[in-house]
């Protein structure tokens, strides 16, 4: 018992979670092991501590998807990837356990669920209308992990220590891999060679600087820290977290900011400074948080239409790399905007915009074509790019009906989080809930300006952990009203 004791003190004090945190960028960097391995060991070691209690499986998936993104396993007769891997043997975990216990998604599941499924369902009818089998199989494929995660994450969360568990990983995870992305920036202790995917540094392009982390690119970084950083700050704003520990929150934060700086990517820099912003809004007004949202993604329209968020904050990248990237997304935009005119109900199906995109030149500004001509030497984003765009993309590929079907699983998110926040008694709950909803609206200008919904699952990790709060302050109001009677 005294060792268990132990055990639990060195991971909830702050000389354990900061160990950790070093340990991990110690080992990233001084262990003869290449960093992948080290991620796939980590990962192994998490999902074997899942095997009795299902909550570290669920966080082996969460360092997997913060790291080894796209990892790919050989399996019998074909490969798969490691998140559907780890997602089919949580699956498998779970089914054991619904003979011990009942498996509980709490009162918010129906409500993300119906948007949720709806959203795949009609991704399946375009793709089977405009694509072919193979790709109708794997888009399918990829929706699916997300729905899994969403079913998944509250059905491992049984109380508020569960949430904790996951909730630190998570920070060790972040902050540490940030530390490494500083590192790597000011060339400490070697870590300029050392990244996830092999000479990743080794591939220069003119005027750039720009550090992976622990992650497999700049850009999964970025998007992984930005949407922490408001996070970290609603628990620490609402002291969530114990005094002696409260302090690594706002430090965590800083070297987070810092990294997602050197990512030297723009949209991560205004959704980090978006998602802030959110965060004092749900605090201090009545607002409501749809309104809120509502809001600070037209000025994120207006700051993407107006290219007004420019090369002056990024000193990493060269002005003519940010400019090109500007011009690019104006020319993807407005083909994509007309294509989704022109194909309203089910879409063109999921990979066919370079396809269909260079028929719909003549949409675009001649100005934007010939300055890219120009630049490019003959080379057009139109044929070659995607949208760069998640709700434009969603739209361009599954057709309007889709499109609303993501807005309001969106929606339906933030209100469960929101709603968390306000009825929740317990301080971690209430500061976590906030913060991810703050985090929800830094994903959305991520989304506005890439394409991450299939590649990296975080808008599902988000609505997961909407519902593992929601769950657990339901369980918190269901016993405040029992007690009274059996009084």
């Amino acid at each position: 018992m005294e060792a268990v004791a132990q055990r639990q003190k060195l991971w909830t004090n702050t000389q354990g979670i900061a160990l950790s945190i070093l340990a991990a960028v110690a080992i990233w960097s001084f262990i003869p092991l290449t960093p992948l391995t080290l991620v796939l060991l980590a990962v192994s070691v998490l999902f074997l501590f899942g095997l009795k209690r299902p909550v570290w499986a669920m966080a082996a998936f969460l360092v997997s998807q913060l790291t080894a993104t796209s990892y790919m396993v050989d399996v019998p007769f074909t490969t798969i990837s490691l998140r559907l891997l780890l997602l089919l043997l949580i699956g498998l975990i779970l089914w054991r356990s619904i003979s011990q216990e009942r498996i509980e998604l709490g009162p918010a599941a129906r409500k993300v669920l119906i948007p949720a499924v709806t959203l795949l369902v009609l991704s399946v009818i375009a793709n089977a209308a405009n694509t072919g089998f193979d790709f109708l199989f794997r888009d399918f494929r990829n929706m699916m992990v997300g729905l899994m995660v969403v079913i998944f994450m509250p059905a491992v969360v049984r109380n508020t220590k569960d949430l904790k568990i996951l909730c630190g990983v998570a920070f060790i995870g972040l902050t540490a891999s940030a530390i490494v992305g500083l590192l790597q920036h000011y060339q400490f202790f070697g870590m300029g060679q050392e990244s996830l995917v092999p000479e990743f540094f080794e591939r220069p392009v003119e005027g750039e600087t720009r550090v992976p982390g622990m992650a497999e690119t700049e850009l999964e970084l970025s998007y992984a820290l930005s949407v922490a950083v408001p996070a970290l700050l609603g628990v620490y704003l609402l002291k969530g977290v114990k005094k002696y520990n409260r302090w690594l929150l706002p430090v965590s934060a800083v070297l987070i900011g810092l990294a997602v700086y050197f990512t030297f990517t723009r949209s991560a820099l205004l959704a980090l400074i978006i998602g802030v912003v959110a965060l004092a809004l749900f605090f201090k007004t009545r607002i409501r948080g749809e309104i809120i949202l509502a809001i600070l993604m037209l000025g994120v329209g207006l700051i993407a239409a107006t290219g007004m968020f420019g090369d002056q904050y990024l000193g990493g990248r060269s002005a003519t790399a940010q400019e090109e990237s500007y011009v690019s997304r104006q020319i993807l935009w407005q083909s994509g905007a007309s294509i989704a005119f022109d194909n309203p109900i089910l879409g063109i199906g999921g990979d066919r915009f370079a396809e269909v995109s260079p028929e719909y030149a003549a949409d675009v500004s001649p100005s934007l074509l010939a300055w890219e001509e120009e630049h490019y030497w003959g080379y057009s984003s139109l044929g070659t790019q995607p949208p760069h765009n998640d709700f434009l993309m969603v739209w361009i590929c599954y057709g309007t009906f889709a499109l609303i079907a993501y807005l309001w699983l969106y929606v339906v998110i933030l209100r469960s989080l929101l709603d968390s926040y306000h009825v929740s008694t317990t301080r971690f709950i209430k500061g976590l809930s906030i913060g991810l909803a703050a985090a929800l609206v830094a994903y959305g200008v991520n989304a506005f300006y890439h394409n991450l919904f299939v590649t990296m699952p975080i808008f599902w990790i988000l609505a997961g952990f909407s519902l593992a709060t929601a769950k657990l302050v339901s369980k918190s109001q269901g016993k405040k009203q029992k007690a009274p009677s059996e009084a």
